[in-house]
């Protein structure tokens, strides 16, 4: 069987190579031609090792080739970006893939759209293209079968987790979860295309309300003079009760974008959602309110800022809060210096702790990467015009950088000395 891999980015690459591993004939199509030149050069422009090892093996096997048109294949995979515009799904690059193939189409050929998309897309999209191609989308067989894995562990959970499928008509899921069995050893279940593209926005969604909840939290406490982090620590020893950690914002191409999908599909009924969104995308102001309250009424300063990627120990800075709060800087006259040793890509010049730090006010730690961990506090202090620390993440170690004379301050946990004003009341 031929499968012709459209969109070779994060997922669509490491897909390919996959099924090519397992045994398949495939070829891989990107409309930017950089991509595709770079891996048949080796594909060193893949930070994850595991899909760069993953991809040489496939292209070393010669059943994973990279062509420069579209090509008749047995089974196309749409794996291309859905990002939105105003807050709108922008399925444009879903519809001109569709386009692209429709012609190639023979009966019993197999489109799978694995692009994240509001429900209903499938039909309307996939379905309405192939049908003004000329030819009756029922004579293929169309399915969603959304990715579900994160960086940093691409490989592994394209295997090993779950998988959905929904299928347009009878038949049509079936003959994708035959093929997606070739390397799936997670369980995979069947169901209709709008199920299976409701299921994975809801999974995103889910964390994105459970990430506010827990970003609200953290204020709350601030109020209240209470440690947010230990609250929800203990409130996790409950058995039905799994609230995630609080942070300066979401980032990710899927969390902060895919709930929009949903409040677009019916904002009278997605109130929660909506709410949700909102103070999540309110975090990185508190961010710059704690650094300017740190500083003083009317100071200017430099700040460095650790961590852009928008998640610990990984490279990805796709809608990261991180750029943000940089902008949201030095609107108000601060000088801003970004230190990143883990990420790859940023809108800001990267530099090295040392030159970040130099001169600088104030330190404010954003993504808990763990190379943060070996930073020493002293030479840190040293190189600072003050020593002020913003703990976004409750990760550093607060008694050794107080020991180093440093003003520490935690995203979510109340003031040492407002904690016990409130325990002497």
């Amino acid at each position: 069987m031929k499968i012709c891999i459209v969109g070779l980015g994060h997922i669509g690459l490491p897909t390919a190579a996959m099924f090519a591993q397992a045994g398949l004939e495939v070829v891989g199509y990107d409309t930017d031609p950089a991509v595709r030149r770079n891996i048949r050069m080796g594909c060193g422009a893949a930070s994850d090792e595991q899909v760069r090892a993953l991809v040489a093996g496939a292209l070393k096997t010669g059943r994973f080739k990279i062509i420069d048109a579209l090509e008749s294949a047995d089974a196309f995979i749409i794996c291309v970006p859905t990002p939105t515009a105003e807050r709108k799904p922008d399925l444009r690059y879903i519809m001109q893939s569709t386009t692209a193939i429709a012609p190639l189409l023979r009966d019993g050929d197999l489109i799978v759209l694995e692009s994240t998309v509001p429900p209903g897309t499938t039909e309307r999209v996939i379905a309405g293209a192939v049908s003004q191609s000329g030819r009756n989308p029922d004579t293929v067989r169309i399915v969603h079968a959304p990715e579900r894995v994160i960086p940093g562990r691409i490989v592994t959970e394209l295997k090993l987790n779950a998988r959905i499928i929904g299928g347009r008509r009878a038949g049509d899921a079936e003959a994708a979860a035959q093929l997606y069995a070739s390397f799936v050893r997670g369980q995979i279940h069947l169901t209709d295309c709008r199920t299976a593209e409701l299921v994975k926005v809801i999974e995103n969604t889910y964390r994105d309300v459970n990430i506010a909840y827990a970003n609200e939290l953290a204020l709350l406490a601030e109020e209240l003079g209470v440690d947010a982090w230990e609250a929800i620590r203990l409130a996790n020893n409950h058995p039905r009760v799994n609230i995630m950690s609080p942070g300066p914002g979401v980032g990710g191409h899927c969390i902060p974008v895919d709930p929009h999908f949903l409040s677009n599909a019916n904002p009278f009924v997605t109130e929660l959602i909506q709410t949700a969104r909102r103070i999540n995308e309110r975090m990185p102001h508190i961010v710059v309110r704690r650094v300017e309250e740190l500083l003083g009424s009317g100071t200017r300063a430099k700040i460095a800022l650790f961590g852009v990627a928008y998640k610990a120990n990984v490279d990805d800075t796709r809608e990261s809060p991180a750029a943000v709060v940089c902008a949201l800087l030095e609107e108000r006259g601060h000088s801003v210096a970004v230190c990143d040793p883990v990420a790859t890509h940023f809108a800001r010049p990267l530099v090295s702790v040392a030159a970040a730090l130099e001169g600088a006010s104030v330190f404010v730690l954003l993504t808990d990467h763990d190379v943060f961990r070996t930073l020493s506090p002293e030479e840190c202090g040293r190189r600072m015009e003050s020593r002020v620390l913003l703990d976004c993440r409750n990760f550093l170690d607060e008694d050794a950088w107080r020991a180093a004379g440093f003003d520490i301050n935690t995203l979510g946990r109340g003031r040492i000395e407002e904690i016990a004003d409130v325990s002497a009341a």
